[in-house]
C-alpha cells in the first residue's frame, strides 16, 4: 500500500500576469489539469501566492499517493496542454507550443519545494482504497434495499453473515474480504528510524536543551508581555469574495499566509515548533485518522516562503470554516497555539500553549484576516466527509473475523 506525500510546484509569475493567470484558474478551475485521470491523487490546488518578494507565486499542491515522481510524469503525460496554458505565465516556462513532454517535466522537477509540516487523515489509505470501500457500501446498500422487509427481526449476527455470503458470492467484491496492504516496508523502516531518531537526539542534547529552555521560557514570557496586542482588521468585501468561494459540497478548503512575528526569538521558536514539533506529531501521532479527536481534515500542510518569512497554511477539511474553525479551539487549542502563536496578528498567548486560540474571536479574526483566496481547487471524492470514508473502512474491516450479536449489531448501524 502506498503512503501519502505533499508534491508541491513553486514557480514565480512574469510581471504583470498576475491577473491574467487569476482571471484564467477562476474561470477555468481545477478542470484545466486532468486531476480526475490521474492515478493516486486526492486533492489539488492552484494558489496564487503574493510572499511578499517582487513577483507573486503559483502553487501547484497536489496531495497524492506514493510514488510522486510517478503522479508528477502523469500529470505531464495527460495533461500538456493545460500545464502550457497555465505556467506559461510564469518564468521560465518552455515557450508554448514548443513544449515537449521532456522539457514541461523538466521545468515541473526543477520547481519543487519542500513543505515543513505535512498530515494526512490516514497514513497508508490510497485513493483506490477509497474509492473501492465507497464503492462497496454502495453495493452492499443496495443489496439490503432490494430485499426490503427481510431483514426486520433477524439477530444481528445472522444479518452480517448473509452480508458476508453476498461480498463472498460477488467476484467484483473479492478484494474486500482481505485487509488493505500493509505499507511499503522501505517507507516503514524511515519512519521508525525517524520516529526514533528525533527523540534519541533530543536526549543526547539534553545537557545543553535544559539551559537552553530555561533561556527561552523567559525570553517567551517577557516577549509575550510586551509584544503589541494583535490588531486585525478584517475588511467586509474581502470576507464576501472568501465567503463565495466556500460551501458548495460536504468539502471545503481554506488558505492563510501569515508573516512570522519580527525578531530572531519568533523566527527560532517558529523553526522549532514547525519543522520539529509538529512534523514529528504530523508523522508518528497524528496520522490515523483523529487529530487529537478532530476528525474532519483530509490534509494539510504548512510551507515557510518569502522574506521576511511567512507562513502559508492550506488544508482540506469537512463543514463550514465556522464549524471548523470551532472544532479546532474546542479539541486542539494546544496545537493552534504552537503552530500559529509565532505569526504576526495571533490572540496573545500565555507560555504559548495557553490563551491564544481560547480568544474565539481574535483567533477566528486571526484565521479570517490571513485567508488568501484559493482560485481553483480539486477532490478526488467531493461527496465523501473523513468520516464517510472512515466509516467505509470500519465497514470493510467488518466482514472479517468473528463478532458477538452485540458487536454485529455496532456494525451493521455502520450501514
Amino acid at each position: 500500500m502506498p503512503h501519502q506525500g505533499a508534491l508541491t510546484v513553486w514557480a514565480r509569475i512574469l510581471p504583470e500576469m498576475a491577473g491574467e493567470l487569476d482571471a484564467l484558474l477562476r474561470g477555468g478551475g481545477a478542470a484545466l489539469l486532468p486531476f480526475d485521470r490521474l492515478a493516486g491523487v486526492h486533492f489539488a490546488r492552484l494558489l496564487i501566492v503574493d510572499d511578499g518578494e517582487a513577483m507573486p507565486g503559483l502553487l501547484l499542491t497536489m496531495d497524492v499517493d506514493a510514488p510522486a515522481e510517478q503522479r508528477l510524469r502523469d500529470l505531464v503525460d495527460l495533461g500538456g496542454e493545460g500545464l502550457d496554458r497555465i505556467f506559461c505565465h510564469c518564468e521560465g516556462y518552455p515557450p508554448p507550443g514548443s513544449a515537449a513532454a521532456a522539457s514541461r517535466l523538466s521545468y515541473l522537477r526543477g520547481h519543487l519545494v519542500d513543505v515543513t509540516v505535512f498530515y494526512a487523515h490516514v497514513v497508508g489509505r490510497s485513493l483506490q482504497q477509497v474509492r473501492q470501500e465507497a464503492r462497496l457500501r454502495a453495493t452492499i446498500e443496495d443489496h439490503l434495499d432490494g430485499a426490503e422487509g427481510g431483514w426486520r427481526n433477524r439477530d444481528p449476527g445472522e444479518v452480517r453473515q448473509a452480508i458476508r455470503s453476498f461480498v463472498e458470492g460477488e467476484p467484483s467484491l473479492a478484494w474486500a474480504l482481505a485487509p488493505p496492504p500493509a505499507l511499503e516496508p522501505e517507507f516503514q523502516r524511515r519512519e521508525r528510524l525517524h520516529m526514533v531518531l528525533v527523540p534519541l537526539v533530543l536526549v543526547l542534547l539534553l545537557p545543553l536543551l535544559v539551559p537552553a529552555v530555561v533561556v527561552w521560557l523567559v525570553w517567551l514570557r517577557l516577549h509575550e508581555q510586551r509584544d503589541p496586542a494583535p490588531d486585525v482588521t478584517l475588511d467586509p468585501a474581502r470576507l464576501r469574495e472568501l465567503r463565495d468561494l466556500e460551501d458548495f459540497g460536504p468539502q471545503n478548503q481554506i488558505s492563510t499566509l501569515s508573516p512570522i512575528k519580527p525578531g530572531a526569538f519568533w523566527h527560532l521558536t517558529a523553526w522549532v515548533f514547525l519543522a520539529v514539533v509538529a512534523n514529528y506529531i504530523s508523522r508518528h501521532v497524528f496520522n490515523k485518522g483523529s487529530l487529537s479527536g478532530l476528525r474532519t481534515v483530509h490534509f494539510a500542510r504548512f510551507m515557510v516562503l518569502g522574506r521576511p518569512r511567512r507562513v502559508l497554511f492550506t488544508s482540506y477539511y469537512d463543514g463550514s470554516l465556522e464549524s471548523y474553525m470551532n472544532d479546532f479551539i474546542d479539541k486542539v487549542a494546544w496545537v493552534l497555539n504552537g503552530v500559529f502563536g509565532n505569526e504576526s496578528g495571533y490572540p496573545m498567548t500565555r507560555w504559548l500553549f495557553g490563551a491564544g486560540a481560547r480568544n474565539e474571536a481574535g483567533f477566528k479574526a486571526f484565521l479570517r484576516g490571513h485567508q488568501i483566496p484559493t482560485q481553483a481547487w480539486y477532490s478526488a471524492y467531493p461527496d465523501l466527509t473523513a468520516v464517510n470514508v472512515d466509516a467505509n473502512a470500519r465497514l470493510r474491516a467488518g466482514l472479517r473475523g468473528d463478532m458477538s450479536s452485540s458487536e454485529a449489531e455496532a456494525w451493521l448501524q455502520l450501514l
